[in-house]
């Protein structure tokens, strides 16, 4: 891991009251912080604006949890695809800080998964994975898998971002008309008609779709862009399951929704060896794409 001395002065090693380890970021441009463990970034505040994030006011933040909000990073399986922790091993993992380098307007950082943990986790299987965050007056996410194996491997992954709203209700997502979707509560394929809207729980990967996103809150909206992703994950629990989330309020799901830049359902891919994939998401608000 990079020595403390050697990161930059916008770019704090700190813990919490638990023990739980993260990057304190504090810049003119963006303030944000981000879990050591799961290279999970759970705040991102571009300067004068609200955050581009929803975190649960309810999640301790303790060392050997996954972090309810933020961007979870889902790594090398999505959802319950395969045997083993929900949505991976990248999640509870502790990754190593590569590189941390700030300029005028943003902050770089390059973070790894141990390959000594991959292979106690994933013993049969060759991987090398790496996650890069530009934080400024936007958020972008890189997620970089390279197979290091001796076969075809399956790779299904997602940036599971929660983002914040004022209310749910009133709330709609861009961009999807026409596309179609893999309901998960009941299994059946189908087509979006209009913008997605929510008044009851939703669960959906949509595939064969990569254009860009947003997420209307009132005045507020959030673009979503993506990249090495042809599916895109929308997910809101609504009032009866947020009653059964672990480190989630009740009322929860009235603030948030996640939009997902993904490989998963049909856009779950098989890396040969020595093939690289990266999977990007950027979020920003519109107001200071205008601005700029």
């Amino acid at each position: 891991m990079l020595q403390t001395e050697a990161l930059p002065p916008e770019v704090r090693l700190v813990s919490n009251q638990h023990g739980r380890r993260f990057l304190q970021i504090e810049h003119p441009a963006v303030q944000a912080c981000i879990a050591l463990q799961g290279a999970h970034i759970i705040e991102c505040i571009p300067a004068g604006q609200p955050p581009l994030l929803w975190m649960s006011p309810m999640d301790p933040c303790k060392p050997g949890t996954a972090l309810r909000g933020g961007v979870p990073v889902c790594w090398p399986w999505f959802a319950d695809e395969r045997d083993g922790p929900a949505h991976g091993i990248a999640r509870t993992s502790d990754w190593q800080l590569l590189e941390a380098r700030a300029d005028s307007t943003s902050v770089h950082l390059v973070l790894r998964l141990p390959q000594e943990d991959i292979a106690r986790q994933l013993p049969d299987e060759g991987w090398t994975v790496k996650i890069e965050f530009t934080l400024g007056v936007a958020l972008e996410i890189a997620l970089t898998t390279t197979h290091t194996g001796t076969g075809p491997q399956r790779l299904s992954q997602a940036l599971h971002s929660y983002l914040p709203v004022a209310d749910i209700a009133k709330a709609e997502v861009t961009g999807l008309q026409g596309c179609c979707y893999i309901d998960k509560l009941n299994g059946a394929t189908l087509t979006q008609q209009t913008a997605v809207r929510f008044d009851a729980e939703v669960d959906r990967i949509y595939f064969n779709h990569n254009a860009d996103l947003q997420l209307r809150s009132r005045t507020d909206v959030l673009d979503i862009h993506r990249e090495g992703s042809e599916s895109v994950v929308v997910w809101n629990p609504w009032l009866e399951k947020s009653r059964h989330l672990s480190q989630f309020p009740d009322d929860g799901y009235r603030t948030m929704v996640c939009i997902e830049a993904a490989n998963a359902g049909p856009d779950g891919r098989t890396l040969e060896p020595g093939s690289t994939h990266t999977l990007k998401t950027v979020i920003s608000r519109t107001s200071s794409k205008q601005s700029r």
